[in-house]
């Protein structure tokens, strides 16, 4: 059984959260998450996530607080040479629809008020992805209902692919996001990130321990109204065997 906590601090606020795996039945794994929001005010639902999934085939992904679900469907082939792999993916909520109380007539030149809010609609979101080799790969993702889709193509550089360069294109926004990373043979990781619609530039460093654990710093830059400060955040996680 191994076991993963997360510590998070981001401006003014700290966070944490825990995740305990197991191996079932098979290839199947089970694993539990809670964040601090499950300790917060005593033990409770809020902030736990159930999920049971078998790797490059199925996953399935609980809330129990809202009963909110994710299904994801994997599946990997080989067309003419290349790798393909396609991901179908669908969240729902299996709360009840709330009964709709009684409104009262609004009282006259009131505007009238707003129907109650129900579970989220579903949503349903195709991935495809092509390698055409071990430097170049092309993915597409699309959102069932929605007006366009995500194109990103992904080149790794040089005999140990330490250099990743990732442009994205947005056809529903007509916009662009860019990121270059670097891995370092010392364990470190520096990325950079920067999207075009709304002119934020991020960086990030990382640096994975030979002792299980990984730490993180990211900044991100709103070039857009340079009087904002910088926000900043730190992650560290630690792995453990139990």
């Amino acid at each position: 059984m191994k076991a993963t906590v997360k510590g998070r601090y981001e401006g003014d606020k700290a966070t944490a959260a825990a995740t305990v795996a197991l191996a079932a039945a098979g290839d199947l794994r089970l694993r539990a998450s809670a964040t601090d929001a499950a300790f917060a005010a005593g033990p409770s639902l809020d902030g736990l996530t159930i999920t049971l999934e078998k790797p490059g085939a199925f996953l399935l992904n609980l809330k129990p607080h809202n009963q909110d679900v994710r299904f994801q469907f994997m599946n990997s082939a080989t067309v003419l040479d290349k790798r393909v792999s396609l991901t179908y993916t669908h969240s729902t909520s299996l709360a009840p629809a709330a009964p709709k109380p009684a409104i009262p007539a609004p009282a006259a030149g009131a505007a009238p008020a707003p129907p109650p809010k129900g579970p989220p609609p579903g949503r349903t979101a195709l991935d495809l992805s092509i390698a055409f080799d071990p430097a170049n790969k092309v993915s597409v993702s699309h959102a069932l209902g929605g007006g366009g889709c995500r194109v990103k193509y992904t080149y790794a550089h040089g005999a140990g692919r330490l250099t990743t360069i990732e442009p994205v294109y947005d056809t529903a926004k007509n916009a662009w996001e860019f990121a270059v990373a670097r891995k370092f043979d010392a364990g470190d990781t520096v990325r950079g990130t920067y999207q075009a619609s709304t002119k934020q530039l991020g960086l990030e460093w990382t640096r994975s321990s030979s002792i299980g654990g990984s730490f993180k710093v990211a900044t991100t830059f709103d070039l857009s109204d340079q009087s904002k400060a910088p926000k900043l955040v730190a992650e560290s996680t630690w792995n453990y065997e139990i």
